[in-house]
Order: structure tokens, then C-alpha cells, then sequence
């Protein structure tokens, strides 16, 4: 892809993009929590997992319809955004790491679900930007 340089990456796109996912992770995770399907236990980490996934897809989507120069790199500054933000939150708040952090598989999975779903609506909305999808 021709598009993907280091140069290309646009601070203020990542931070607007990682805000669009916030928002639309929350919403998501609100809606399906509203609508009782949050099931109890281990297994309401795959509702935690679907919010992310649509809400990150949702950024990168903002991002690539803006902004379509390099969409996998967006995606992937918006995922490592998540991770400083997570652990500037950890030095801020010493001795609450315990409640910041789950399951190390969990964890992980997570921030590959934020950088795959990033990057795919990076790519979609670059696709719509530039006339080859949509119709």
C-alpha cells in the first residue's frame, strides 16, 4: 500500500479517532447492557469484546473517511493510544493497578481486537473515500 508512511500519520486524526471509538464503544456496551444481554460471568467478556470491536471499527471508519493516507497505521496509533492512556492512568494512580487490569489473555485479546477493528475501518472508509465501495 503506497499510502502507509510514517508520514502520513496525523496526530489530531488519531486523537479524534480514538475518541470516536470511545464514544461509540460506551454507547454500544450501554445498548447492550440496557437491552439485558450482558450475561453474568466469564462470559460477558465477549459483550465487553463486541462493544470494542464496533467502536473501534467506528474510529478507524471516522479516520479513514477523513483522513484516508495510511489507514493501518491509524489504527494501529489509535490501539497504542489506548495503551499509553492506560498506562499514564497506571502511574497516575499507583496501588490501583489491581482494578485496572484483567486477565493477561483478556487484556491482550482486547488491544488486538481495538488495532484489527481500527485498522479494517481504516480501510473501509479509505475504500469509500477513493469511489470503490459503497454501491
Amino acid at each position: 500500500m503506497q499510502s502507509e508512511h510514517l508520514t502520513n500519520l496525523h496526530p489530531g486524526w488519531i486523537v479524534g479517532g480514538w475518541l470516536i471509538a470511545l464514544a461509540v464503544t460506551s454507547a454500544a456496551y450501554l445498548a447492550l447492557v440496557g437491552a439485558g444481554l450482558l450475561p453474568h460471568g466469564s462470559s460477558a467478556v465477549f459483550v465487553v469484546v463486541a462493544a470494542v470491536a464496533v467502536g473501534f471499527f467506528a474510529g478507524g471508519l471516522f479516520v479513514g473517511l477523513r483522513w484516508s493516507d495510511a489507514p493501518i497505521l491509524h489504527g494501529a496509533a489509535i490501539t497504542f493510544l489506548s495503551i499509553l492512556l492506560w498506562f499514564l492512568g497506571i502511574l497516575a494512580l499507583p496501588g490501583r493497578l489491581e482494578e485496572w487490569s484483567g486477565p493477561t489473555p483478556a487484556v491482550l485479546g482486547l488491544v488486538l481486537t481495538q488495532m484489527v477493528a481500527a485498522s479494517a475501518g481504516g480501510l473501509v472508509g479509505r475504500r469509500w473515500t477513493l469511489g470503490g465501495g459503497g454501491s
